[in-house]
């Protein structure tokens, strides 16, 4: 597993041990931010700031993104490499918490970029609507088995903690639908994996 894209373009990642943690696999990662490439160009990403902490500038610098069940960090790391200006990490599981510090070790993510929450998701976004933090970009890929029981919480919490035009990407099985009150901006099949484009309005 390595980072497909940005600043740290080829640094190899670890996935954490055990099965419980199912790491985005890195053609699919490329597809996803091809995606977001085309929906921040479309929306006019250029009125976003300098590059981000990852040092490369693009669609994504000036963005603040959170990645929901984290695992290896893998998607929350890509983002900052293409330039977001900080990733807030979000995931409870003791061997993938180790794992992505150590993968943020592996890119040398500067600390002021990158933020590990261990935790339950339910806590941080409840925390975070409490603070005001917004994030531009929210990455979710929940354990497909539990998908369903996670989307009314999304539902409920997650409008909480978006800044405006804020895209949201949801990651599911291939026979799992999205119903989160957002628009709806694209859905894309890669085998066994769905994923689902929304945005704040």
């Amino acid at each position: 597993m390595r980072v497909v894209g940005g600043a740290w373009r080829g640094r190899r990642l670890l996935a954490p041990s055990g099965r419980a943690t199912r790491p985005t696999a890195d053609n699919v990662r490329e597809a996803i931010f091809n995606v977001l490439a085309s929906l921040l160009a479309s929306d006019g990403a250029e009125e976003w700031g300098e590059a981000g902490e990852g040092g490369a500038a693009g669609p994504l610098a000036g963005r603040a993104a959170l990645d929901l069940f984290a695992g290896s960090g893998a998607l929350g790391i890509e983002a900052l490499s293409r330039g977001a200006a900080s990733c807030t990490f979000v995931e409870r599981a003791p061997a993938a918490v180790r794992a992505l510090r150590e993968n943020l070790a592996r890119v040398g993510a500067p600390a002021g970029a990158a933020r590990v929450r261990a935790g339950d998701f339910r806590r941080v976004l409840k925390a975070d609507a409490a603070q005001g933090s917004l994030y531009n970009l929210v990455l979710v890929d929940a354990p497909y088995a539990q998908y369903a029981a996670v989307e009314p919480v999304l539902a409920a919490a997650l409008r909480a903690v978006l800044a405006p035009r804020a895209l949201v990407v949801v990651e599911t099985a291939s026979g799992q639908g999205v119903h989160l009150p957002l628009v709806e901006r694209s859905v894309k099949l890669y085998g066994d994996t769905r994923v689902t484009f929304l945005s704040e309005v």
